[in-house]
């Protein structure tokens, strides 16, 4: 593990990380995240912008993890399509 230093909304947090490159483009876009939700609403507080920013990412997580299983189950019809065709 590896010691870095990410800034996330003008915060410094110090992080022991497996990957550095992900973990400073994972603050890069919490931090990104944040400043937009701060543009449309520029009275909520740090936290309340951080709050929004994790359940937008955990929006997108989901419909990844939807998506991701709906292509598992169409690769699965079509190895077993593929199976009765080579018998």
């Amino acid at each position: 593990m590896e010691k870095i230093e990410v800034n996330v909304y003008g915060d410094n947090y110090p992080l022991r990380v497996e990957r550095r490159e992900v973990t400073e483009k994972a603050a890069r876009e919490v931090d990104g995240v944040m400043r937009i939700f701060n543009d449309k609403a520029p009275t909520f507080e740090p936290v309340r912008l951080a709050v929004l920013a994790a359940i937008s990412f955990a929006e997108k997580k989901i419909e990844l993890e939807e998506e991701m299983m709906s292509l598992q189950q169409k690769i699965a019809r079509l190895n077993k399509l593929i199976g009765q065709n080579l018998q």
